[in-house]
């Protein structure tokens, strides 16, 4: 026979575990349910549907947009893995005792012919864009590249009172 203190011992741990299972199948019936709604509804939007609807695209340029879309996306992807595996590489050489500058310098180049390669697929991307849409087209998607870049903000942030770069900005695709 149990002894009556383990046997309340036991009876204790039942109870916790139960609570503890139980929590975890009503957790998981809850997360479920709120994933199933999170599905309908991401709240996140198609930027080629919105591209398409400011643009006013025929289905053919929308056919040739999204071509250029996936060939640069991929292209994107792989600048953007080879900038995260060198900013690793340089976040392990200055973590060494002694860091090599040699190895650093060569680096920071990589860092910055990688950046450099980053805009002139964005430049390639926007003028390929341009040649698919006719002048009407061509405007707007430059308003939508200068909302997308972000340049408003950074008149925002700039130290300079008379700065002339705020006109040129607002001046950009009129």
């Amino acid at each position: 026979m149990i002894p009556e203190k383990t046997n309340r011992i036991l009876l204790w741990l039942n109870l916790i575990l139960i609570l503890i299972i139980t929590s975890a199948v009503i957790t998981f019936l809850v997360m479920k349910s709120s994933g199933e709604n999170q599905t309908k509804d991401t709240g996140v939007f198609n930027s080629m549907d919105m591209l398409r609807k400011e643009l006013s695209l025929t289905d053919e340029q929308y056919r040739k947009i999204l071509l250029e879309n996936d060939r640069t996306t991929r292209t994107y992807n792989i600048v953007f893995d080879m900038m995260c595996e060198t900013n690793v590489a340089m976040i392990e050489e200055l973590a060494r005792e002694e860091s090599d500058p040699a190895v650093l310098d060569s680096l920071s180049r990589k860092v910055g012919t990688l950046s450099a390669s980053l805009r002139r697929h964005t430049t390639d991307y926007f003028m390929n864009l341009k040649s698919i849409c006719n002048e009407d087209q061509q405007k707007e998607l430059t308003e939508i590249f200068k909302r997308m870049m972000q340049l408003d903000e950074l008149c925002a942030s700039c130290n300079k009172r008379e700065c002339p770069r705020r006109e040129r900005i607002n001046n950009i695709g009129k």
